[in-house]
């Protein structure tokens, strides 16, 4: 059984450490039907258990540190089909990508993890209110701070600077240059904290087409190296930090799980993966 790698990049703060979270408990609970259910687990499930652990306690999951980094690998079964594949899920830390692009290099465990057919799963997130601003939204911004008469200081460029969704276009970008393979990739979009939008019927890619537009762009164009879908998650069901807390906590755990998108249920975390390992 050749198994199937599905690598998860995002930068600091976008719900991957959750969303692998609420991912075990989904295919351990048998809570509710998926399109997946867990055959084996290859490994110690220790780091599993702990952050899974956290999410039914309705807690915020911490996210991964570079020194906790760590590779998840279960075996799964289509309930469709009952194939059975094994995922591998890299768990590494938003600094690392944050490190990767400083550095403009990767580690060879990062590279072998795009060498095969596994797809990519990108994680932005829904509660990060600048990533809309255009250099057109931010200049009343910095005029109004800047008094009459006052001398214009300069300012030493910053790595934080850079909006977000343009680290997460040259993330994308490096995947098509060597060292990795130039190939047809098929790319999920994970748009998390997906409860703080407020209107229930806006779609995933509508949100994204507006909000991240340089990313929507760059996906659309290069059709010749990735083929994507747009999925709106909530893994907690809601803010864990505020008064949602005590009512998300009376809900059975899977039921908590919202998955906005194409082709699936709305409590289903699998959907997203089944559609990478589909040959559609």
């Amino acid at each position: 059984m050749k198994p199937i790698q599905h690598s998860i990049i995002g930068l600091p703060g976008t719900g991957k450490t959750t969303f692998i979270a609420a991912l075990w408990h989904l295919l351990t609970s048998n809570e509710i039907s998926s399109k997946f259910v867990l055959n084996d687990l290859i490994g110690d499930r220790t780091h599993l258990e702990s952050i899974a652990d956290t999410w039914r306690r309705c807690e915020e999951v911490p996210r991964t540190s570079m020194a906790a980094e760590t590779k998840v690998s279960m075996y799964v079964k289509d309930t469709r089909t009952n194939e059975v594949a094994i995922l591998h899920f890299p768990d590494f830390s938003g600094e690392s990508f944050e490190q990767q692009l400083l550095s403009r290099s990767c580690t060879s465990e990062y590279l072998e993890g795009f060498s095969g057919s596994g797809g990519i799963m990108l994680f932005v997130n829904a509660n990060d209110s600048f990533d809309g601003l255009s250099i057109v939204d931010t200049y009343p911004l910095e005029s109004s701070s800047k008094f009459e008469g006052e001398p214009d200081l300069h300012t030493e460029w910053e790595p934080n600077m850079v909006p977000r969704q343009v680290n997460l276009v040259e993330l994308l970008q490096f995947l098509m240059h060597p060292p990795f393979e130039r190939c047809l990739r098929r790319l999920v979009i994970i748009i998390s904290a997906w409860d703080v939008i407020d209107t229930s019927n806006l779609e995933p890619i509508k949100w994204l087409e507006k909000e991240l537009p340089l990313l929507f762009q760059f996906v659309s164009t290069n059709k010749d190296s990735f083929v994507f879908r747009v999925y709106g998650v909530s893994a907690q069901g809601g803010d864990v930090n505020s008064d949602a807390r005590k009512e998300l906590a009376m809900k059975t755990p899977s039921t908590r799980i919202n998955c906005i998108g194409p082709e699936t249920n709305p409590h289903d975390l699998t959907s997203p993966i089944a559609w990478l390992m589909s040959s559609e």
